[in-house]
């Protein structure tokens, strides 16, 4: 597992889908997997009701990958066709992430995200908790094939770009996403449940919580 990651969470205007589907996965997906750093990337379709039906994550060395050149080009002088699909985003939220703790090594067919933002008296008091009570055996049930819990660099994830300025409406924030990776969903959503992460969040005040399960549409490594 690398020491950070890139999530981005969202949806697409409805007329927009197919050709953003194809998007991602002809281009989007392998050129940044073709970028300094990048190890993999992969595409979720969100399995239960809510918003941000679609989820990709990104596998990365380190938090510098972020900060190269051949990265930032991209993003301030994307191709045509990424051109033509940023105004399709909609609910975006994106997160460059330092990973705080890993569990397995096994991708999952589903995952569970959970996003937070903890009050900042207790931000490292929540964060043990959800590291420790919250996820820690987790990966020991059957079914479960790995957990992990990301930090966001919120300088990062909200820097400015040519890109950001083509999407409708600002990019939303995520401060904490913690994931639970299975290899079916019935596995992650009991997961979910025997981790007590949304009452726990409640009951710590956290701010900003978005749960959502998501099945694998694909995966591309280097």
């Amino acid at each position: 597992m690398s020491d950070a990651a890139m999530a981005v969470w969202g949806d697409v205007e409805p007329g927009a889908e197919p050709e953003f589907n194809e998007w991602y996965h002809r281009q989007h997906v392998p050129e940044r997997v073709g970028m300094p750093g990048w190890r993999a990337g992969r595409r979720y379709r969100r399995v239960d009701r809510g918003r941000h039906r679609y989820l990709a994550l990104y596998e990365v060395d380190s938090l510098t990958c972020f900060d190269d050149p051949v990265y930032r080009h991209a993003l301030d002088h994307p191709t045509d066709w990424t051109t033509r699909m940023m105004p399709s985003f909609r609910n975006f939220v994106r997160a460059t992430c330092r990973v705080r703790l890993v569990a397995g090594e096994v991708v999952g067919g589903y995952l569970a995200s959970v996003r937070f933002d903890p009050p900042e008296p207790e931000r490292e008091a929540v964060v043990r908790w959800i590291g420790g009570e919250a996820l820690h055996d987790l990966r020991e049930r059957p079914g479960i094939t790995r957990v992990q819990l990301w930090e966001a660099d919120s300088g990062r994830s909200l820097a400015p770009t040519a890109e950001q300025t083509m999407r409708t409406g600002p990019d939303g924030r995520a401060a904490f996403a913690a994931i639970i990776e299975g290899t079916d969903r019935a596995a992650v959503e009991a997961a979910l449940v025997a981790s007590a992460i949304g009452p726990g969040l409640a009951a710590r005040n956290a701010r900003d919580v978005e749960t959502g399960v998501y099945q694998l549409m694909f995966a591309l490594t280097r």
